[in-house]
């Protein structure tokens, strides 16, 4: 963010413990920090604002130093990003680099969302000296995000009320034949399942996906008596949204695949494991057909292509190894911490 030239904000010269950066002088020091971008502060040990850049000021809407010069740095938070700045804090002086995201608006009123590091400053004696945090206004990036996630979640409402509607339409056309209205309620039943499993991971806070819950849910919807589809050993372990919506659009692809050249249409077996294996989660989908799998299904098509861009987006990848009788495919992607059951 640039500085308005008729902007007469008072910054003042840098406090005299950080005076000094490779023989600078004061001057110098406080041309260079008001070079960047991001709104760049020394919080003093006690908490206390010492120092803003210039630009810093700018992005934060703040007409002159001494408005927040001296006060609590928490303070000028509100109350529910608080927490993050203690935290930051305890964990800087402790000697680890903390980062967080939060809200605060500018001193104006006007709404920002902060990407904010902090770490902890000595002077040449090694004696402390404060805090340093960096803010960089991510707002624009933070919006995006969220339009994202809404319209994501639009479209997940509307597939969910779309199998609800399909279903709706085959139960009044079965009506009256009971042949008709025993394959239409389990075809029914699938479709709710598909529905249920959707909502899953629809969590706009963030928050983790248990992969034992989720992967029986995205399996059950495409099991029948033709060929039952087994989920076997699911640890308990949570996945993040991403995450979560990488595997169920893995799963679909799998499932159409297998729908179009294996054993979904012709017969046979699926079965799903999982483990965690060092840092490395792994999916294993272990599929067998009742028929040879053709040619022209072992080339992967646009389907296979297509899970390979969605797990490279999320760190991952698929190894397949093809059978006589079917696959072998094991999904990875980066494990977190496994929960006890």
């Amino acid at each position: 963010m640039g500085v308005e030239p008729n902007l007469q904000a008072e910054i003042g010269p840098p406090p005299q413990s950080v005076a000094r950066f490779g023989g600078a002088t004061n001057e110098t020091l406080a041309a260079l920090l008001d070079q960047s971008v991001d709104c760049i502060k020394l919080i003093g040990p006690d908490g206390l604002v010492q120092y803003m850049n210039r630009n810093g000021l700018c992005a934060m809407e703040i007409d002159d130093f001494r408005m927040v010069e001296g006060r609590p740095w928490a303070e000028l938070w509100p109350e529910e990003a608080r927490p993050n700045i203690i935290e930051a804090l305890a964990r800087a002086a402790s000697g680890s680099a903390a980062r967080f995201s939060a809200f605060c608006p500018t001193a104006k009123g006007n709404p920002r969302w902060w990407d904010v590091s902090v770490s902890h400053v000595a002077d040449e004696a090694g004696a402390s000296i404060g805090y340093l945090s960096v803010s960089r206004d991510v707002t624009d990036a933070h919006t995006a995000r969220e339009v994202a996630e809404i319209a994501a979640a639009e479209m997940r409402h509307r597939l969910k009320n779309s199998y609800a509607m399909i279903g709706g339409l085959l139960r009044a056309l079965a009506r009256g034949n009971a042949a008709h209205e025993f394959f239409v309620d389990d075809v029914s039943a699938r479709l709710a399942a598909l529905g249920v499993a959707q909502t899953l991971f629809v969590a706009r806070d963030h928050a983790p996906c248990d992969l034992a819950t989720l992967l029986p849910a995205l399996l059950q919807p495409f099991s029948n008596p033709v060929c039952p589809v087994e989920v076997g050993a699911i640890p308990v372990h949570d996945i993040d949204q991403g995450q979560a919506d990488a595997l169920a659009l893995v799963i679909g692809e799998l499932a159409v695949n297998s729908t179009k050249h294996g054993a979904l249409t012709a017969g046979g077996s699926i079965r799903v494991e999982a483990r965690v294996e060092r840092d490395r989660l792994e999916i294993i989908w272990a599929e067998r057909s009742d028929r040879p799998v053709a040619a022209h299904a072992r080339s992967g098509g646009q389907g296979l292509r297509l899970i390979e861009r969605i797990l490279t987006a999320r760190r991952g990848e698929m190894t397949v190894d093809w059978k006589a009788d079917g696959l072998d495919a094991t999904i990875q992607l980066q494990a977190g911490t496994v929960r006890e059951s």
